[in-house]
């Protein structure tokens, strides 16, 4: 990591890019969580509150304390705030089981719900709390007080609001139960006009009353210790603020309040705890005898989290400890060169760069997902949204696919080239292992231009197919929408094969994950040169086809009843949509265009099986009243084609022949009977028929004769969508 981290440093160094830096202590507020900010009086005495949510809390910073799970001014107070275990049970039961149906109740009123959670409180007690959160809370607002009074005292007037903040605590000398019993009445006397505030309010008074796997009935031993179980850890976020602040300045909770404050601390001195002093030695990467880091810096980055920037982890390599190198000593680094990379890791991978230079990205663990970090090597400024490229994926039919989210940055890029053609990109994948240890996952170079060139031939490759329409419904237009034309990004050829199929009774088919693809095969399979390319594009040729023919198959035989659309979910159907695209991109990488296979046998053979199944349909409709059979001619010899084309074709010819009989006599004067149709479907079996020469067919079906012949069969045709559409 320090290496790759080292490098971009380099690079800005020498461009004279500003990152901006953030001290090592500085971090922001967490998003996931709606954030409270409570405005204090003298004494310390909470007189107001507000809500705000997770998108701006997240642009507030706090200091942290050296010691786990303390900062200032804005830190986690354990909840609930008030216990019910001393309630006699018949009041208990009333007045939980009235305020629970109160939360329930989405359309009850704001005023009921008020006075449940009034009446709850008037039973509750305040809770106990432990010794270890007591000295959190010590920490957050007495030590770190203490310690930032001189820094904050010497800073701009516009710290005042904060000045004062820290003023009124050092004179109260709070202790956890005595903020969180008057931060509690507060909530309950002020309460809220708004629901969804109200029902943060009863968490945090009472912690969790229902939950997913309750069991034992209110007021029990058994309900006790459930619910301790389901509270433990429980916290909400605070912000603390003055009440009666200055106006001429930002209050403190304010995103121009926390940037002043990291100024402020960069200001006092870049070490991790005052009183330490840092080693010297010699820097590994300058050979200059230097300060050392002694403790390295745990920058916040989007998706991840705090990640911990060191090389080596020595606790996990205990082996290293026999020679003392522990830590910082196995690798030193200078204090102020580890300070730079945590500046360039936040300049590239925070959350206002997301799109830009970073992209959360599937991880290679199912329900995580990784950072995928991308950069202009000698431009990490360029503004254009270089992640996209690499970490963009559409979800759902409707959002844009890889040529439309990546036109403006590939214009950009060819315009930079112009000036610099030999411009590289970077790419780094940082990884979650486990909830305390992230690392390097991917590494790669690339030349700007073969980019661009890829991407061509990306966008290129998706043309290599047949129109083949899969029916949407836009919710938001009303209509249904006939995508024929998908352009999947990169990525998607690990998130697409990366999943396997079941049958599914409500939506047809459903996913599970099991990983047969990295991301960086996906990469090497969009950079067709190299070695591995064209073995890793036959690798995932052969995959998709595995995991992707059972739900093919089934949209084939639903695009010829196209009644049946729904069937088949919208997942599934999307999924085939970017399926399709990737067996013509495959086929394009493997030198197989379209003007050449489509005239082939294999591709022949899936057409003529598509007939089959669209005149089948016909004759049902007409003979047997409309009722089919669960699998149509085609379809069911769709499976036996692509191991045995020969002996399916034989098969078909066999069941064929009644079929065709009745067609060529078919006859009605209704103009909506379809004769046009069934005569239609005559001719054009005759002339696949033609083209399909058994001694030309192969004794054994590789994986691009699977392709072309399941595109045959998907392959739209012409007149049957035209009028269905």
């Amino acid at each position: 990591m320090l290496n790759e981290l080292a490098q971009v440093v380099a690079a800005l160094d020498r461009l004279g890019t500003v990152t901006g830096s953030r001290h090592p202590r500085i971090q922001p507020m967490g998003k996931n969580n709606e954030l409270l900010i409570v405005r204090l009086a003298k004494g310390g005495t909470p007189v107001s509150f507000a809500v705000v949510s997770g998108e701006i809390s997240a642009t507030l910073f706090r200091v942290e304390h050296g010691a786990v799970g303390s900062s200032f001014p804005g830190f986690n107070l354990p909840t609930p705030f008030r216990t019910l275990q001393n309630v006699e049970l018949p009041q208990l039961k009333v007045a939980v089981g009235a305020l629970l149906a109160e939360c329930k109740n989405t359309k009850g009123s704001v005023t009921n719900l008020v006075n449940t959670v009034a009446e709850v409180f008037r039973l509750s007690a305040p809770r106990n709390f432990t010794t270890s959160q007591e000295k959190q809370f010590a920490r957050s607002v007495g030590e770190l007080v203490v310690e930032l009074q001189p820094i904050i005292q010497v800073a701009g007037p516009e710290l005042e609001n904060l000045r004062q903040l820290l003023k009124l605590l050092n004179q109260a000398t709070l202790t956890l139960g005595q903020f969180s019993e008057a931060l509690a009445q507060r909530l309950i006397a002020d309460g809220s006009n708004d629901r969804a505030t109200m029902l943060l309010i009863q968490g945090i008074l009472f912690g969790t009353l229902d939950w997913k796997k309750q069991t034992a009935e209110v007021g029990s031993g058994a309900y006790w210790e459930q619910k301790s179980k389901q509270d433990k850890n429980a916290h909400q976020p605070v912000y603390l603020d003055v009440e009666g602040q200055d106006q001429r300045f930002k209050p403190v909770a304010h995103p121009e309040t926390s940037r002043l404050l990291n100024e402020a601390l960069l200001a006092a001195g870049n070490s991790p705890e005052p009183e330490e002093t840092s080693s010297s030695g010699i820097d590994a990467y300058t050979g200059e005898t230097v300060p050392l880091q002694d403790k390295f810096p745990a920058p916040k980055i989007a998706e991840l989290g705090n990640l911990k920037l060191f090389s080596v982890n020595t606790n996990e390599v205990r082996a290293l400890l026999r020679y003392r190198l522990e830590g910082s000593e196995l690798f030193p680094v200078s204090a102020a060169f580890v300070q730079k990379m945590n500046d360039a890791l936040l300049y590239l991978a925070s959350d206002q760069q997301k799109g830009k230079t970073c992209k959360p990205i599937p991880s290679a663990q199912p329900d995580k997902r990784d950072l995928l970090i991308a950069y202009l090597e000698e431009a990490p400024d360029f503004p254009a949204e270089l992640a996209e490229i690499f970490g963009g994926e559409a979800q759902n039919f409707s959002e844009a696919d890889f040529r439309e989210r990546t036109q403006g940055v590939l214009q950009a890029l060819k315009g930079k080239l112009a000036s610099t053609p030999d411009l590289n990109i970077r790419l780094l994948a940082l990884c979650s292992v486990d909830k305390a240890k992230k690392q390097l996952g991917l590494y790669r170079r690339f030349h700007a231009a073969e980019v661009v060139e890829s991407a061509q031939r990306w966008n290129d490759g998706t043309r290599n197919v047949p129109p083949i329409s899969i029916w949407f419904y836009d919710k938001a237009a009303k209509a249904s929408v006939f995508k024929a034309h998908v352009v999947p990004h990169p990525l998607d050829v690990a998130s697409t094969l990366n999943r396997i199929w079941s049958a599914d009774a409500k939506t047809g088919y459903s996913p599970s994950f099991q990983r047969a693809i990295s991301a960086a095969d996906a990469y090497d399979v969009f950079f067709t040169h190299g070695p591995l390319a064209r073995a890793k594009t036959e690798r995932c040729l052969e995959v998709l086809l595995t995991r992707m023919a059972p739900v093919l198959t089934r949209l084939g035989a639903v695009k010829v009843s196209h009644d049946e659309w729904s069937s088949l979910g919208d997942t599934a159907r999307w999924q085939c949509a970017k399926a399709v695209s990737l067996l013509a991109i495959f086929l394009h990488q493997l030198e197989q265009r379209k003007d050449t296979f489509m005239k082939e046998p294999t591709y022949q053979i899936g057409r003529l099986l598509a007939l089959a199944d669209s005149l089948h349909k016909h004759y049902c409709k007409h003979v047997r009243g409309g009722k089919s059979p669960s699998q149509l001619i085609g379809n069911a010899l769709f499976n036996t084609a692509l191991e045995q084309p020969v002996f399916a074709l034989a098969r078909l010819a066999e069941r064929l022949a009644p079929y065709q009989a009745w067609a060529r006599t078919f006859q009605s004067d209704d103009p909506t009977s379809g004769v046009g149709l069934v005569k239609y479907f005559l001719g054009e079996m005759a002339g696949c028929t033609a083209v399909i020469q058994i001694e030309q067919l192969p004794s054994r079906m590789s994986d691009t004769d699977k392709a072309k012949l399941l595109l045959g069969y998907l392959a739209d045709n012409s007149k049957i969508d035209s009028e269905t559409k």
